[in-house]
């Protein structure tokens, strides 16, 4: 019992399963809208998602990891603080200047009647970009200091107000379905953002605290980062954006469905590398290499062994679940879903060694990682949908970018750090293993 009460209480758990809850969260919301909107309807939401995450990409990009890396090599309370403010500054920079862009493109796009379809989208993207980065903040500061538990109940909570809100309002309002759906995600991030403010989790206080040389430090860390994160969320949503020119708003989100599915696992990946970030920062700082390597070959080996069997039960019950997800209207998606399952236990591969990349001070080498990704990902959905024209086709190319980005990633990190492939499995069998035992036989 003493064994898994000491499991349950490890960070590394409760990152998982905070992850997890709100990541299952994020799949319920978006098994209501697959189910509650029209196909036409969810492919426009779908595409606005992938359009703000572009903005999303850019501010986290910036500062996130350089946040990360800067307040945990800090000497003392008072460059603490100092990281925090200058965070923020550059944070409210990145929002300024994402407003000048978003004008300057809705005065062109108005002028010359371009997409007019979409040209409601340019409010919310204005109303969320400001709702959204005290929540945004609060998730970064408190990973930074290591609570974990807080920061979950952030995500947690803003999931949880979105998927209330969107069952309140479709069963008691009249409006315009697409309408409802921008009003609550713009409503909870508010909400949430609110909530954190009033916990004393933004770090707001210390926005007095900033310095040029704060700033600068975090620039120039975070402009590869930025530009890392940013192509990263380009090589989906080019996906998107392709598939719409190709085959239409209705094959979007056909395609999403089966991507939804796989991204829930990705998601929690994405978060627990995240998570581990500041240890293993720590580490580096201490110039401890061989404990870093040891670290990274563990944790990533670990998460592979825990996703093999969700990848091998995707495969196996894909046109169930796609049913059970999205209802009988997309069941004929499920192929697409087993051929991403067949890379997802390999995903903490590629973003494990994404964050490593960051850490050992190479951002120049995961920013040409996510350029190669991207490139073999556009070039490839192109020239597959122009000579086949087919969604399978996209997923197989999907599968070409990211082994792209695995194997470049490890080649970088065995010259760097001697990284190796085998180990990464021996120590995450192992570590698995131990889990396993720990949960079985009430062994610490």
């Amino acid at each position: 019992m003493k064994g898994i009460i000491s499991l349950l209480k490890g960070k590394s758990f409760i990152s998982l399963l905070g992850n997890g809850i709100s990541a299952l969260l994020g799949l319920l919301s978006f098994a209501i809208l697959a189910r509650y909107t029209s196909k036409q309807d969810f492919g426009i939401w779908i595409i606005f998602l992938t359009t703000y995450g572009i903005f999303d990409t850019l501010r986290t990009g910036m500062i996130l990891n350089a946040f990360i890396k800067n307040y945990t090599q800090s000497n003392g309370i008072d460059e603490e603080q100092n990281v925090i403010g200058s965070s923020w500054y550059l944070s409210l920079i990145v929002n300024a200047l994402y407003f000048l862009i978003i004008s300057i493109i809705y005065l062109i796009f108005n002028i010359f009647s371009i997409l007019p379809q979409y040209h409601f989208f340019f409010l919310w993207y204005f109303l969320i970009s400001i709702f959204s980065l005290p929540l945004n903040f609060s998730t970064w500061y408190l990973n930074a200091k290591l609570q974990i538990l807080e920061m979950s109940l952030v995500r947690i909570f803003s999931q949880f107000l979105f998927v209330i809100f969107i069952l309140f309002f479709f069963e008691f309002t009249i409006f315009d379905k697409l309408t409802i759906v921008l009003f609550c995600y713009t409503l909870s991030q508010l909400l949430t953002s609110i909530f954190c403010f009033f916990k004393g989790w933004t770090g707001l206080r210390y926005f007095g605290k900033r310095t040029k040389q704060g700033l600068n430090s975090l620039f120039n860390f975070g402009k590869f980062s930025m530009g890392t994160l940013l192509f990263s969320n380009l090589i989906k949503g080019s996906d998107s954006f392709i598939i719409s020119k190709f085959l239409g708003t209705i094959a979007v989100a056909t395609y999403s469905v089966p991507l939804r599915i796989v991204d829930f696992f990705e998601i929690i990946v994405r978060s627990f590398a995240i998570t581990n970030m500041p240890l293993m920062s720590a580490l580096h700082a201490k110039n401890d290499i061989q404990l870093l390597r040891k670290e990274f070959e563990r944790k990533t080996g670990f998460l592979f062994f825990l996703l093999l069997p969700a990848s091998i039960f995707c495969i196996v019950f894909a046109k169930q679940i796609v049913v059970l997800l999205a209802g009988a209207q997309y069941k004929d998606s499920y192929y697409l879903l087993q051929l991403f399952a067949i890379y997802t236990a390999f995903t903490p591969l590629d973003k494990l060694s994404g964050v490593m990349l960051d850490i050992i001070n190479k951002p120049q080498s995961n920013f040409i990682k996510v350029i190669l990704m991207l490139t073999v990902n556009v070039v490839g959905d192109i020239f597959s949908l122009y000579y086949f024209g087919t969604l399978e086709s996209v997923a197989i190319v999907s599968t070409l970018t990211f082994l792209t980005g695995v194997f470049y990633g490890m080649y970088i990190l065995n010259k760097s750090i001697e990284v190796n492939f085998l180990n990464i499995f021996n120590l995450g069998f192992g570590e698995f293993v131990l889990k396993f035992k720990t949960i079985t036989q009430n062994k610490i």
